[in-house]
């Protein structure tokens, strides 16, 4: 099962990274690599822009089976010409564990900043009603080598006795 999961998830994410590439984007991404949240060895996610303010995020880890979190992003101060971008963010988690799965809501809270022309750092904090409920705290860099790819690093703690997760991948702005 998460070799069909991967090879699609592979095949979804690269046939984003040879469409047309205009400019980079931050927001406008399909991102992946190793990832460490219980058994998991990869993570594949992307996000595209809505609506203006609004943005579309997916997550795909292979923890367990697999767990997967799909929502939004509302913008509060996009395109404001501020530092800081904060925003709020809302969906549905999943997480399968085979004989076990739990499907469920999350919500949080979170900025985004250039700390320099090529660094993005973004920090959010949350809380998932999946596996019994639990808070998270998470912080990402985001380092440009070019416009459309960079390399990122994120680390979340997480509380109510689910494990931390960190994160070290690539991403390809569209």
């Amino acid at each position: 099962m998460k070799k069909l999961i991967l090879t699609t998830a592979l095949l979804a994410s690269g046939s984003l990274m040879f469409s047309a590439a205009s400019k980079a984007d931050d927001l406008n991404y399909v991102s992946g690599g190793f990832s460490d949240f219980y058994d998991s060895d990869f993570y594949v996610e992307g996000s595209k822009t809505i609506a203006p303010n609004w943005v579309g995020e997916v997550q795909l880890t292979d923890m367990g089976d697999y767990s997967l979190r799909a929502g939004a992003k509302y913008f509060m101060d996009m395109g404001a010409g501020k530092q800081f971008n904060t925003f709020l963010k809302a969906g549905v988690s999943h997480y399968d564990f085979g004989n076990y799965d739990d499907t469920s809501a999350y919500a949080g809270i979170g900025t985004m900043t250039k700390l320099s022309q090529q660094t993005t750092a973004i920090v959010d904090a949350g809380y998932d009603w999946g596996l019994d409920g639990f808070a998270s705290v998470g912080a990402r860099l985001r380092y440009a080598f070019t416009e459309q790819f960079s390399a990122d690093a994120g680390f979340r703690g997480n509380f109510n006795s689910i494990d931390n997760e960190v994160h070290l991948g690539v991403t390809y702005h569209f």
